[in-house]
């Protein structure tokens, strides 16, 4: 067994059978200046100047819906990434590439998703927008309070299909890279997961 997959065993089943293919060069756990760099990467001039909305959390921020993330204009979005809910109702875009992206294993997660665990990546809030909203299908949930509504650290889904699409941060957007649409079909490397978080609770 090659020194590379010896990392990557302890993570698996004991009796899980190890295998090489295309999707396996980034090394787990990642190098020790990847957290580093990603601590000092600029964020994107995505020609938004105000400060970044909703950022001091909670449901203050009132006309929320034209600002980043929501509905915005600016000529130096340049859009790379389309999302959308399992309807359709609901799209977004994305300007550049994710910050990273991560597994989560806490319990939050897997009941919320109804999965083991939640795969996402992360965007600079203002390298996000929404470009339909059919039906005023958006809907938010805030797990702080647990009701259906902006507040703040919140789930953002489609009210229509239920799909999740991801969370609003107070600087962030942790999307769900299943509701994205990639012109060849294949994950691009910038979405493969550099860490497990919570991952005793896996």
């Amino acid at each position: 067994m090659s020194q590379e997959h010896s990392r990557v065993k302890p993570n698996a089943h004991p009796e899980a059978e190890v295998r090489e293919g295309e999707h396996s060069t980034i090394p787990h756990p990642p190098p020790e200046d990847r957290h580093e760099k990603l601590r000092y990467k600029p964020t994107p001039d995505t020609g938004w100047t105000a400060p970044i909305p909703s950022r001091q959390g909670g449901d203050t921020e009132h006309d929320f819906l034209t600002k980043p993330p929501y509905s915005w204009t600016s000529d130096k979005f340049v859009p790379k990434y389309f999302s959308e809910c399992w309807c359709g109702n609901v799209a977004f875009e994305f300007h550049g590439d994710p910050v990273d992206a991560k597994h989560c294993h806490c319990r939050q997660c897997q009941h919320l998703h109804g999965a083991p665990f939640q795969w996402a990546v992360i965007f600079p809030k203002t390298s996000v927008r929404m470009i339909k909203n059919e039906d005023n299908s958006l809907h938010f949930f805030s797990t702080t309070k647990r009701s259906d509504e902006h507040h703040v650290p919140c789930k953002v889904s489609c009210d229509q299909c239920r799909s999740p699409i991801f969370d609003e941060g107070r600087n962030t957007v942790l999307a769900y890279p299943s509701s994205f649409k990639f012109e060849d079909g294949k994950v691009p490397k910038d979405f493969h997961p550099t860490a497990h978080i919570f991952y005793k609770e896996r």
